[in-house]
């Protein structure tokens, strides 16, 4: 039987969007970004919403500027 992602898959799975984008600490994705790879590869944006807020309250991300994501030195160590 299949498990469901846990909220660290699913910030897990944003660390993914991030290293696919070659994000590097203290650059930003637009959410944008987020949405378009969740259709490409066919993944709930729910789950990466709740994986956002996972890695804003962990750390690995912060609050960028229009509506973006900063990725910080504890998220790309994730990575």
């Amino acid at each position: 039987m299949a498990t469901l992602p846990t909220l660290e898959d699913k910030g897990r799975m944003v660390l993914t969007i991030f290293k696919h984008f070659d994000t590097r600490p203290g650059e930003v994705l637009d959410k944008r970004n987020l949405v378009t790879m969740c259709a490409q590869w066919d993944w709930r944006t729910s789950d990466i919403a709740k994986g956002v807020e996972y890695g804003l309250d962990t750390g690995w991300f912060e609050g960028g500027p229009n509506n973006s994501i900063r990725l910080t030195e504890a998220g790309f160590a994730a990575i």
